[in-house]
């Protein structure tokens, strides 16, 4: 898996690992199924409504006059959704966020070639915002995260339509706190710094 390649540090933990939503895969999969189908629903739909000559018509042009050419424009079709549906597939596999004792770990694939990768210590944990927004992610109970941390950029650690938001919140500040109490208070009076 991606997130074993994560190295670990003394006494690190995986608490736990997270994904998109998975009504954002079945959408996305849904929709390149339906247009790799559209062309023969479509042309179903034309000889069921069609006038018996404009059937005929059709008919004899598709089967005898441009057969072969209908049939590979109709495959590359397939093809480019196809890999549409790949694409997906691979987005949605390698977007993940890691919470361990220590960190949580954002991998975001960006392109088949690109890959982002962030963490944030949970003692720099600051604040953290959920949104939940429209009828769909309200029933289904996803949402975007956004983790606040001290002194750093924010914006590599939003991520949306992650599942169960305020459980996933619950769960990190729990964490950040379980990783306040196990920090020497030495440490921080010395260096002024966690």
């Amino acid at each position: 898996m991606l997130y074993e390649r994560i190295k670990l540090e003394n006494d690190e933990k995986i608490i736990k690992t997270v994904r998109k939503h998975w009504w954002i895969i079945f959408t996305r999969v849904s929709f390149s199924i339906f247009m790799m189908l559209m062309p023969l629903i479509g042309y179903t739909l034309l000889m069921a409504i069609a006038p018996e000559f404009l059937t005929q018509k059709i008919t004899l042009f598709v089967n005898e006059t441009y057969s072969t050419e209908i049939s590979f424009l109709y495959c590359t079709w397939v093809l480019i959704n196809w890999m549409m549906l790949a694409n997906f597939w691979t987005d949605h596999y390698l977007d993940l966020w890691t919470i361990t004792t220590r960190r949580i770990v954002s991998i975001d694939q960006r392109a088949y070639f690109h890959r982002f990768l962030s963490s944030f210590r949970l003692e720099r944990l600051q604040d953290m915002n959920i949104e939940v927004k429209g009828l769909i992610p309200t029933l289904l109970n996803f949402g975007t995260i956004e983790a606040q941390t001290a002194g750093g950029s924010n914006e590599e650690f939003k991520t949306k339509n992650m599942p169960d938001p305020r459980g996933l919140k619950a769960l990190i500040i729990q964490a950040a706190d379980d990783r306040q109490r196990t920090i020497p208070t030495s440490s921080i009076a010395q260096d002024g710094t966690l």
